[in-house]
């Protein structure tokens, strides 16, 4: 039986790339209804598969910029090459509409949505191990060697931040994450 958590609530999950962060979002969203993530901003190219205003809403770094300079955005940072960022619009409209909002952000991130959002709940997801992280960023077959590389090299700095989080969750066994998520929410 699930126990309802005061809503909206605004979930920020964290932590190096190949943690899982995207299928334990998936996972809150397919079990806890009015869950959905706010779609973020960025300069990077659509992956494979990816959906303008579904995945990411693609924009030009000036495009991007201009927002920034606009003060539009909630949170934003340039990691790995290109900006991300979340606009006070998408997180906003959410809320009104009553929904549980989901961010997929780095920790530069996660500290500025915190000082906009003091109750949000932060949790940091981890891999098992580094070598881990790296097999599970090489077996979605998404990017280069060249910026699976790159991510790795900064997977030490990444982690370092986790103890600026309220919770973290070491996502070795996917279901007993997705249990320990839930129970952080009142939902489990």
């Amino acid at each position: 039986m699930l126990n309802k958590q005061l809503k909206p609530f605004i979930l920020i999950l964290s932590g190096p790339s190949g943690a899982g962060k995207t299928t334990l979002s998936n996972a809150v969203i397919s079990t806890i209804p009015d869950t959905t993530t706010a779609v973020s901003h960025t300069t990077r190219p659509p992956r494979l598969g990816e959906t303008e205003g579904k995945d990411y809403y693609y924009v030009d770094k000036a495009s991007f910029l201009a927002l920034r300079d606009k003060g539009e955005m909630l949170e934003y940072a340039e990691v790995y090459g290109n900006f991300y960022g979340t606009s006070q619009n998408s997180v906003a409209a959410l809320l009104e509409l009553g929904k549980n909002v989901i961010l997929d952000i780095d920790w530069q991130g996660a500290r500025k949505m915190k000082s906009h959002y003091p109750n949000a709940i932060s949790v940091y997801i981890l891999p098992p191990d580094e070598e881990e992280s790296k097999n599970r960023l090489i077996a979605r077959q998404q990017d280069s060697a060249e910026i699976i590389s790159s991510r790795m090299s900064a997977y030490k700095e990444q982690e370092s931040h986790q103890q600026e989080y309220d919770h973290t969750i070491v996502n070795d066994k996917l279901s007993d994450a997705i249990d320990q998520l839930l129970k952080i929410l009142n939902y489990g």
